[in-house]
């Protein structure tokens, strides 16, 4: 049997230490997260035995001094005396060390990690950190989460066409967080669950916060072969479809468009535009969804100027649509660079690995936008059949890529 022990305890250290380095990674943030649940599985097991313990001690050790009393008294023997009261001082001894454990463990623990809180808070990321903002025109004071503006940009600028809804956020302890981001099209929203552990980001799905279109889905990107379909052929199989279908699609130009051009196509064509891809480099998607509002729950508008393009409404004598979303995009970008807490956690990194944050390609789009302006080569639909046969028939749409559609029974 001992042979066997030493073995496994051997195998063991192999594979990185045993428990006790398990649990050096439990207490640093590193473990994955089903490894992280078993300890945390094995705490609740001790808190367990020690209330056992604590109820059940008394007793069996009065059974035990009972039982040697009697046995002595039998025997007759008067040198066992000395021994039994010696015993019963090591309980009593051992009962209040017992007492004082779980004493500490019941009140002083707590305490301490109240005292912990703002500690661990400074140390940890905190999604759920809300601030207090005065509204002096209303006179009143307004009580706002950043993590939900940090989020909302973040989703326009990276993913626009998921349709960023909102999100839910659970705290379930310290430096630990579950985060739902819900995503909506047409209504139906698609939940991303995300679980924050001492700034670690899990996810099930590592797609959470990328485009659904491939990276190639436009003919205006420089990656290769483009799968988007000639806006000819795509006419003909469109008209082989139901009338009542929907449709998700990726409508490529033939060049890129300024702003005031973006504006003038979308004026054109009536349908629901989900996500402007803009000219920048890198594989992943950037861009702004130009019909989004209301979203931004606080930030500086002064020196985020139409962050939210709810600010646009009232001031169209003043701004054109087309500097509202030249001013929009540059503001996302701004605003993220100096989110930097929120960034290393949530674009950086890997699964429980360590987070890191590439702040030169946010310094290297702004500065490309800055000097040749915001131009898009392309635009994301939620269109039914007759509204994506009308803007396939424009002469500056080169080609589509249809995603995905559903019958509409609502028209």
């Amino acid at each position: 049997m001992k042979e066997n022990k030493d073995l496994a305890n051997g195998d063991n250290k192999k594979e990185g230490g045993g428990y006790e380095a398990e649990f050096e990674k439990y207490l640093s943030g590193e473990l994955e997260i089903e490894q992280l649940r078993s300890i945390e599985s094995d705490i609740e097991k001790f808190r367990v035995l020690l209330n056992y313990m604590d109820q059940e001690l008394d007793q069996e050790l009065y059974e035990r001094d009972t039982e040697a009393g009697g046995g002595e008294e039998e025997a007759g023997t008067e040198e066992a005396e000395p021994g039994r009261q010696i015993s019963k001082a090591v309980s009593r001894k051992f009962r209040k060390y017992m007492i004082a454990a779980v004493v500490a463990a019941i009140c002083i623990v707590p305490a301490v990690l109240a005292g912990l809180s703002p500690l661990l808070d400074f140390i940890y990321y905190d999604p759920d950190q809300s601030m207090e903002i005065m509204d002096e025109e209303n006179e009143s004071v307004i009580v706002v989460n950043p993590f939900v503006t940090n989020m909302s940009v973040y989703m326009e600028l990276f993913c626009g066409d998921k349709g960023f809804a909102n999100i839910c956020l659970w705290p379930e302890g310290y430096g630990r967080y579950t985060i739902d981001v819900r995503t909506q099209i047409d209504g139906e929203e698609t939940p991303h669950l995300l679980e924050l552990v001492r700034n670690h980001l899990y996810r099930n799905d590592m797609n959470w916060n990328r485009s659904d279109f491939p990276d190639n889905a436009f003919t205006g990107r420089s990656m290769g072969i483009s799968c988007s379909m000639p806006a000819e052929d795509a006419k003909k199989k469109l008209e082989k479809a139901p009338e009542l279908m929907k449709i998700r699609a990726a409508v490529s130009f033939d060049g890129l468009k300024s702003m005031e051009e973006l504006v003038d196509f979308i004026e054109r064509h009536d349908t629901n535009y989900l996500y402007c891809p803009i000219e920048a480099e890198g594989y992943s998607y950037w861009g702004f969804a130009p019909v989004r509002s209301g979203y931004a729950y606080y930030y500086d508008r002064e020196e985020f100027p139409f962050l939210d393009l709810n600010e646009y409404e009232g001031m169209e004598e003043e701004v054109t649509k087309a500097r509202a979303y030249e001013e929009h995009v540059e503001s996302m970008i701004r605003y993220l660079m100096e989110q930097e807490d929120f960034l290393k956690i949530f674009e950086g990194g890997v699964p429980g690995g360590k987070n890191y944050l590439d702040t030169y390609k946010y310094k290297g789009v702004l500065d490309y936008i800055r000097e040749h302006g915001v131009k898009s080569y392309g635009v994301v639909v939620y269109a039914r059949k007759e509204e994506l046969l009308e803007i396939l028939e424009d002469p500056s749409v080169e080609g589509v890529y249809m995603l995905d559609g559903k019958m509409d029974l609502k028209f």
